[in-house]
C-alpha cells in the first residue's frame, strides 16, 4: 500500500479482489489468484487508478511506461496537478523516486501494483502527461528488494 499524504491527498487502496495481468502490452483486471505465477510487466504503456473507471472526479490514477524494467510516469487525480516519478519494476510493485508538484525534494516510493485496478484506455490527456514527465530530469530509484 502507498500513501501520498505529501502531496495532499491520499493514494492508497487496501489490496483486495481486483489485481493486474498484462497480455501483449494490455492491461487486463484479473483475479489475485490469477497473478500469482505471472512475470514481471512487460514494455508497454499501464494505466492504474483506484477506480475500475477513468477519469473519475477525487479518485487517484497512475499512468507509466515501462522499458527495460525502468519506469516513469505520474501520479494524478483527475482537474488536477500530477506528480512524475521514475524508477525500476519489481515483481508486484515499482520502487519509484517522486518529483513532487508542490515540494523541491524527491522522495522514495514503493507502489503496490495489486493495490490498483487496470484500466485499458490511455486517454490523451495521460499521454501528455507522460510526456511532460519524460522531459522531468529526476534520478532512478534503485531497487531495495523484493
Amino acid at each position: 500500500m502507498i500513501s501520498l499524504a505529501r502531496l495532499g491527498w491520499s493514494l492508497s487502496v487496501v489490496l483486495g479482489v481486483v489485481t493486474l495481468g498484462f497480455t501483449n502490452g494490455l492491461a487486463i483486471a484479473q483475479p489475485l489468484l490469477a497473478r500469482q505465477n505471472q512475470s514481471p510487466l512487460v514494455n508497454g504503456l499501464y494505466l492504474l487508478g483506484e477506480s475500475p473507471q477513468p477519469q473519475q472526479v477525487g479518485h487517484s490514477y497512475i499512468v507509466f511506461e515501462v522499458k527495460d524494467q525502468k519506469v516513469y510516469g505520474a501520479f494524478y487525480m483527475p482537474n488536477s496537478s500530477f506528480d512524475c516519478f521514475r524508477g525500476t519494476v519489481g515483481d508486484r510493485q515499482l520502487q519509484v523516486t517522486v518529483l513532487p508538484t508542490y515540494e523541491e525534494e524527491p522522495y522514495q516510493a514503493e507502489i503496490d501494483l495489486p493495490s490498483f485496478y487496470s484500466l485499458r484506455r490511455i486517454s490523451a490527456s495521460d499521454r501528455a502527461i507522460l510526456a511532460a514527465c519524460k522531459a522531468e530530469s529526476l534520478p532512478i530509484a534503485t531497487q531495495t528488494g523484493s
